[in-house]
């Protein structure tokens, strides 16, 4: 019988920013989830669905964020997404009956069309339209583990100045996880990997025993840890620290050298909705937008040049394959390479959900034939972190390093130098809402005091929201993104002067609950 090498588990992060616009009958940054759902989710729960079906041994731990788990249990939502396949479905089938159209793109119009409509018989006839009863379901089957995040993503190292906003981040996500599930969550997803010293405190007293850093938040832990990032670690009593592998890391995620970068594969960025032809888009689109991405994707990556080579379906899942044949063969390398007298080494690999089947088309053809070599290859065992730890403990304690996965390392994705403004209010808005919780006199004499600082906290967490600070600044959706985090403090202003004593109608407070209507069962005292 072949030596077993060691574990490895696979870790995907799925998280949207919470958007949702009842006010507009079609918003566009609304397209951020329904693309997400047609091309990772519901793919990913095809593909694990199946392995299950077959008896396979794969294992994968999953972290859901609580704004994605809210949009996927919203009707609304679920009500608009319908209407978006069935806006694509026209697009494509004009692209096939246009005999202007060239033959090839017509061919993958086809081809689109045609997924389209076996993802839709998925998600309505084998799904029932409940993807968060689904990913439920493959928890039960043990093929699956999991986790959460922050309730907003919130990026906790720019938070800490003010503790509640940490805790509270920590907490209501937490308690909407367990709302959807029926349990606790074990791991924990640090919001970009944001990690600071003493956080693992704040961390298992919100009941959470583990979570994931960036390789150099253990690899410059005092003293260096004699396994590097292929052990866990204690980062206190309570809480493990696992490392991602690095070069896990590039050979998906480099834009140079990655697999996505490949000449076969789909190119993202050159999209039917970026051609001009406001006839064609006018029914897919939302009024007033003359250009924005379909999914209708034509071209492959070719190469660093102005011209592109069209896209070949077929050959582009066959490299897909390959490269997932590659990947396990160096990770078995490395296992190989690493002798651990007390236990066996674990190699963990996280990635954004959204990198398979978004912005890497072929990313869930990757997986699952991923998957298939894992089954074929005995001496690298798939595992979940959490079944790790059950197994093996930690390798010893050790205080991690302040870290995160953003570029540089550290914090300056989210805090740039024309940001100080953003934090300075977050602070000032996070110790004014804990005051308010704490006036107990004052709230309990106001009616319908509940209700406002139920929404007012809403409203924080949604501000707190790391995607924000990390678009702003960046071109495509950049003042989206900060008229969203303006309009939330804008919010939590107005409430909480309303708690100090000012006046707000009923329908007012309805409206702002209808706009923002995550987290309906939120614990204010989070926030104290």
């Amino acid at each position: 019988m072949p030596r077993q090498h060691g574990h490895f588990a696979l870790l995907l992060r799925a998280h949207l920013p919470f958007v949702r616009h009842p006010e507009h009958p079609r918003h566009l940054e609304e397209h951020w989830l329904f693309e997400a759902v047609t091309d990772v989710y519901l793919p990913l729960l095809r593909l694990l669905r199946a392995a299950a079906a077959r008896g396979s041994g794969f294992r994968l731990t999953l972290s859901l964020s609580p704004t994605l788990l809210c949009m996927l249990a919203d009707p609304l939502l679920a009500r608009r997404y319908l209407d978006y396949l069935d806006r694509f479905a026209r697009l494509a089938e004009r692209l096939i009956g246009d005999p202007r159209s060239d033959p090839g793109r017509r061919a993958l119009a086809r081809f689109y069309r045609q997924r389209l409509e076996r993802l839709r018989a998925f998600y309505l006839d084998m799904l029932g339209g409940d993807l968060i009863a689904a990913f439920g379901a493959l928890e039960a089957s043990g093929l699956v583990e999991l986790m959460t995040t922050a309730a907003t993503h919130g990026y906790l190292p720019l938070l800490r100045s003010q503790p509640t906003a940490v805790q509270a981040q920590l907490r209501v996500g937490r308690d909407h996880f367990r709302a959807a599930f029926g349990h606790a969550p074990a791991g924990l997803w640090l919001p970009e990997c944001g990690y600071y010293p003493g956080l693992e405190y704040a961390v298992a007293q919100a009941g959470y025993h583990y979570m994931v850093l960036d390789a150099h938040g253990l690899q410059q832990a005092s003293p260096p840890p004699r396994h590097g990032v292929y052990a866990p670690l204690a980062a206190s009593a309570a809480v493990a620290v696992f490392g991602r592998d690095p070069a896990s890391a590039r050979e998906l995620w480099c834009p140079t050298i990655g697999y996505p970068s490949h000449p076969l594969y789909r190119e993202y960025h050159w999209d039917l909705g970026y051609e001009g032809n406001s006839d064609l888009l006018g029914d897919f689109l939302p009024p007033g937008i003359k250009a924005a991405p379909t999914g209708l994707k034509f071209y492959r990556v070719t190469g660093r040049m102005d011209t592109k080579a069209p896209y070949e379906p077929a050959a582009a899942m066959a490299q897909a394959e390959h490269d997932a044949r590659r990947f396990v063969a160096a990770r078995r390398r490395l296992l190989g390479s690493l002798s651990f007298a007390a236990r066996p080494p674990i190699i963990v690999a996280p990635y954004d959900a959204e990198q398979f089947g978004h912005w890497w088309f072929e990313g869930p053809a990757f997986i699952d034939a991923l998957i298939r070599h894992l089954d074929a290859t005995p001496d690298m065992q798939p595992m979940t972190l959490g079944e790790h730890l059950r197994r093996h403990g930690t390798a010893g304690e050790r205080r991690p390093e302040t870290s995160s996965w953003g570029e540089r390392g550290y914090n300056s994705a989210w805090l740039r130098p024309d940001m100080g403004w953003v934090y300075l209010e977050l602070h000032q808005a996070a110790g004014e809402l804990a005051a308010l919780v704490n006036d107990r006199r004052r709230i309990q004499d106001q009616e319908g005091a509940s209700r406002l600082l139920r929404q007012a906290a809403r409203s924080l967490l949604l501000a707190q929201s790391s995607d924000w600070t990390f678009h702003m600044g960046r071109g495509a959706g950049s003042d989206y993104c900060e008229s969203r985090l303006r309009n939330q403090l804008a919010r939590f202003c107005f409430l909480a002067g309303v708690l100090r004593g000012g006046r707000i109608r009923d329908e007012q407070l309805t409206a702002l609950e209808r706009m923002d209507n995550l987290f309906p069962d939120l614990d204010p005292r989070h926030f104290n």
